[in-house]
């Protein structure tokens, strides 16, 4: 008791860390609030939970592990999950192994090296793919290489779908620097009860490279990728490294987004929630033709659409009308509630637009640039912050949350604006 007592220490940290570097306008703390009538009326670590669960200790030192990248979970759903990590060239096998919270083996999986995955001096991309888990419910997990053990994480998986039960999930863009406002901003995060992570594109400066997303990601990260899955949207930063290659290398992806498609725009289901990842990037017909047939198949109730270069915004870079043509027209005859995007390094919110209600969180840790207001905001801020989101029975809620901690606006959708009420109108 007393070492999980400690672990959970040691993932909580230090709550408050002062200025946010690269900053123009902004810092850690919002200056203003804006609607807080559906502000957070408790938090609990998500990472706390899952520790009590199972035993996160790291294992005791002992031989040198061929372990670069520590294990990252993809892909969760009701009924599996993959487990991912690199090695060094000498690994030749690995696996992973699961168990109940009261240590009952459950499943097993050797893992496959994947060879879409380059990496310097002869390392390797290995995953490893459970199947067979119950939905809702808490595992353990220990990742063995060449028969030694290298880590020990955990996983719940997704609510099955119809159950009623809360999908809660984090959002944030554009952080990948490696800086104070970063790893402040992470430090809140794990202060909210969260189920999965989405990240929407940025993910490590200047240009996405391999060494970057390494140093800027997964380094900074590691201690929630072990036990949460995180879907994230490619930024142009990402297309500056061969077309956003290591991106889709590193990441293991839905591959339903059609040919042209693949690992760059694709959907997924949690619990109740169908969530879409689009690619600003290739935005056209295409994708678009895409995305209205995949919400017209949708039959969860609530949909949530994300992707980097925001439609809407008040900040440096402004709306973008192409994305407003190409994708709001669909986006607004499905209805669909909210709409996340990143690339401008402020908060904002608007207004329904056509129906549809747009977030700006490009606060995720590199800095913050002024923004004003438009005739579609609703409320606005330079600031360093993520998004908390809840989906319930009977709302959807988003929370934006800065790097002191502090909850500065909120939003919520009734069950009247999800898909299913809309269908049975």
């Amino acid at each position: 008791m007393k070492a999980k007592l400690a672990w959970m220490m040691a993932v909580l940290g230090a709550a408050h860390v002062s200025g946010c570097e690269t900053n123009r306008s902004g810092d850690l703390e919002a200056r203003s609030v804006g609607d807080l009538s559906h502000a957070l009326t408790s938090r609990s670590s998500a990472l706390v939970e899952l520790g009590l669960a199972c035993d996160l200790r790291a294992p005791e030192p002992g031989a040198a592990t061929p372990l670069q990248r520590r294990p990252y979970l993809q892909g969760v759903t009701d009924h599996s999950a993959q487990v991912v990590w690199t090695t060094d060239g000498t690994a030749a096998a690995g696996a992973v192994l699961v168990a109940s919270p009261a240590g009952v083996p459950v499943a097993s999986a050797a893992a496959v090296p994947d060879p879409s995955a380059r990496l310097p001096k002869g390392g390797r991309q290995w995953i490893s793919s459970l199947s067979g888990l119950e939905p809702d419910t808490i595992y353990c997990y220990e990742l063995q290489v060449d028969g030694a053990l290298a880590r020990r994480g955990a996983l719940r998986t997704a609510p099955a779908a119809g159950s009623g039960r809360p999908v809660r999930f984090v959002a944030f863009g554009d952080s990948g620097y490696g800086g104070a406002d970063q790893r402040a901003v992470f430090a809140q995060m794990k202060t909210v009860p969260f189920d999965l992570m989405v990240h929407l594109g940025d993910i490590a400066y200047e240009g996405g490279t391999r060494s970057e997303l390494e140093r800027f990601f997964f380094s900074v990260y590691a201690d929630a990728l072990e036990d949460f899955a995180i879907f994230p949207a490619s930024g142009n930063h990402e297309y500056e490294s061969e077309d956003a290659a290591p991106f889709r290398e590193a990441f293991v992806l839905p591959e339903n987004g059609a040919p042209d498609g693949v690992e760059r725009w694709y959907s997924y289901d949690y619990g109740d929630v169908h969530f879409v990842a689009l690619d600003t990037e290739r935005v056209g017909a295409a994708q678009a033709a895409w995305l209205d047939a995949d919400l017209d198949a949708n039959r969860r109730p609530w949909t949530i659409v994300y992707f980097h270069r925001p439609p809407f915004s008040s900040g440096e870079h402004g709306s973008d009308r192409n994305i407003q043509r190409q994708f709001g027209t669909v986006l607004a005859k499905h209805q669909v509630p909210l709409v996340l995007s990143g690339h401008d390094h402020h908060y904002e919110r608007t207004k329904p637009v056509d129906g549809v209600t747009y977030f700006v969180s490009g606060g995720g840790g590199r800095g913050t640039r002024s923004v004003g207001r438009s005739s579609f905001t609703a409320f606005s801020e330079a600031v360093c912050h993520f998004l908390y989101v809840t989906a319930t029975k009977d709302e959807l809620s988003v929370h934006a949350i800065d790097g002191t901690g502090q909850e500065f606006d909120s939003w919520s959708f009734p069950a009247s604006t999800n898909t299913a009420s809309k269908r049975g109108r």
